[in-house]
């Protein structure tokens, strides 16, 4: 469990890009829960970490009520889900892999099959223990015609590369230990095998994968699985914290987990709550609030840090955000979408709204990646010129009018809408610079009213005819596979950016020479440039991510990474 979900966000602040969340460390797997809490308790009493105790945690966006590991696909709600559902493994700042449910792992000499052993002391919190079965459960589910269709899931991409899961999909095997794809050695020990060689698979694909109780949902049609009691509140989980109530979306009780297979956590109770950034502050100081995630405001940054009793954590992220362009619109051609990375105050935004905590970005991997592009490697920083914009525009057929505003060359309009949704300050701030800089450019944008963020997703996902251009972020993976959001058939391909070449640079991210690292970076940085050069999105800023908590919330240090705060088992209160 432990690190938090890597995914979409509303204003690029982490998530699990994608996130897809990480595993759980912390604590010997031979340690029972009572070991651990004696443990603690002794500890305790020189000054080391203390049993019990309850903590809230802010976030400025509602989460949605759908549990269910694989089925949100947005970071507040996977935020709740990685503290209570463990993934097979997890990796750290260094890139280095951790055992979480997946003991240990081998790749076969060819390297197409990997063999995997979960602990032996993984279970269920009603004592069930964690088997190969579940793993299988789990992966038929997400290959299922139903899951991507139906339900709209978007962690397909997790099995895509094993082997038979286009004939699960197209309704010609109903489960990988029928395509060749899983073999079932016994109840904790199972192999995977993919179609093809694969660098990026065990970062991308296995170790995010979190399973699912099938002793629970094996007899719910996948169909329902959105609207079963389970997903709106499970009963069964695997990781440190278990549910206790859901109060619509504004809260989330969660308490420890005493049979948690690595020890009970040190708190044992945490709850979610939607704080915006508003109020954050205060609430921080009074003690009602512990630690607030994300949505916190830039300029509150120097007024928090002088609130006794109140740390603030700046890290570089993994996230960015962007001003995304639906390309089914072709008068969003080339020339126009260069011209907005020119013709927008990009630094503006860093200087003015993020308070210079944060950097400009050109690329679609953040610096912080180990795979991130720069300048030395011929990407273009887009430096502001409104001229240079202008007279991109003029190419690109955005004639200006007799009314002085540019024309829509394909629907004659004058107006371009602009949508964006609700619950994060800076990026409200955003939507109205990015109009003030593109009336500069004869361009006159229309900011629709801010609207719930899982109903934009939608509209964007089903390419709602309203919609053209957006605000949302991304929050990157530690290792950024482009598969899955960057291809031209990929399901977070939101802009619809088709592109042969594009996909053949991807592709060779993962093929069988990327074993390699130095190889892999470069395929990275080929497919970066070719990225920069044809601006499927328009790029703005990476914002470090902003935390506040109590200074009697204890986080290990080396729980802070580019990721966010991880093994929340591992934190405790001080009197």
């Amino acid at each position: 469990m432990g690190r938090l979900r890597i995914t979409w966000v509303a204003a690029a602040c982490g998530a699990a890009m994608a996130a897809l969340a990480v595993g759980c460390g912390g604590g010997s797997p031979e340690h029972t829960a009572s070991d651990n809490r004696a443990v603690a308790n002794a500890a305790g009493l020189t000054g080391g970490p203390q049993q019990g105790g309850s903590m809230v945690i802010g976030q400025a966006t509602q989460f949605d009520t759908t549990f269910i590991p694989q089925l949100p696909s947005e970071l507040y709600t996977n935020n709740i889900v990685s503290f209570t559902f463990d993934s097979l493994m997890w990796f750290d700042k260094n890139l280095n892999f951790h055992p979480d449910l997946a003991q240990s792992w081998s790749w076969s000499a060819d390297k197409r099959t990997v063999t995997i052993h979960l602990d032996p002391a993984a279970n269920w919190s009603d004592g069930q223990p964690v088997t190969s079965d579940d793993v299988l459960f789990t992966m038929d589910f997400l290959a299922s015609k139903t899951y991507r269709t139906t339900l709209q899931g978007q962690y397909s991409y997790l099995v895509s590369e094993v082997v038979g899961a286009d004939d699960i999909y197209s309704g010609k095997a109903k489960s990988f230990a029928d395509t060749g794809g899983f073999k079932k050695i016994d109840e904790k020990t199972f192999a995977v095998t993919f179609k093809q060689v694969d660098a990026a698979v065990l970062w991308s694909d296995l170790a995010p994968l979190t399973p699912i109780p099938k002793h629970v949902l094996q007899n719910i049609p996948y169909q329902d699985f959105i609207t079963c009691d389970f997903d709106k509140k499970p009963t069964v989980v695997d990781g440190p914290y278990q549910f206790v109530r859901v109060d619509g979306t504004n809260a989330v009780e969660l308490t420890a987990n005493p049979h948690y297979f690595r020890g009970v956590p040190h708190i044992q109770n945490i709850t979610f709550k939607t704080v915006s950034a508003d109020v954050a502050p205060a609430l921080l100081k009074d003690g009602s609030l512990t630690l607030q995630l994300d949505g916190l405001r830039p300029v509150d940054v120097d007024k928090l840090r002088q609130l006794p009793g109140v740390q603030v954590q700046v890290e570089p992220s993994m996230s960015y955000q962007y001003l995304g362009l639906k390309l089914n619109h072709p008068e969003f051609n080339l020339k126009f979408r260069q011209a907005l990375m020119y013709g927008i105050n990009r630094q503006g935004l860093v200087d003015g709204l993020l308070k210079g905590l944060g950097k400009v970005l050109n690329v679609p991997l953040p610096d912080a990646s180990w795979a991130a592009a720069g300048p030395s490697d011929g990407i273009n920083p887009y430096p502001y010129n409104p001229e240079k914009a202008n007279q991109l525009l003029d190419e690109a057929g955005w004639k200006i009018g007799p009314n002085g505003w540019r024309i829509d060359p394909v629907t004659g309009k004058d107006t371009i809408p602009l949508d964006y949704p609700i619950g994060n300050a800076v990026r409200v701030s955003s939507a109205t610079a990015i109009q003030q800089d593109l009336a500069n450019l004869h361009l006159k944008v229309d900011l629709h009213t801010p609207q719930d963020i899982q109903a934009l997703v939608r509209k964007i996902r089903t390419n709602d005819p309203s919609i053209y251009m957006w605000l949302l972020g991304w929050t990157l993976t530690v290792d950024p596979d482009p598969r899955g959001m960057y291809r031209s058939d990929d399901s977070y391909n939101w802009p619809d950016f088709k592109d042969a070449k594009n996909d053949q640079l991807i592709a060779a991210t993962a093929g069988a020479a990327a074993f390699d690292p130095r190889v892999r970076r470069q395929a990275f940085i080929a497919w970066e440039k070719y990225y920069n050069e044809q601006v499927p999105y328009v790029f703005l800023y990476q914002p470090d991510n902003l935390y506040a908590y109590s200074t009697r919330l204890q986080i290990p240090a080396d729980d802070w990474t580019v990721l966010g705060p991880i093994n929340p088992q591992d934190w405790w209160l001080k009197p």
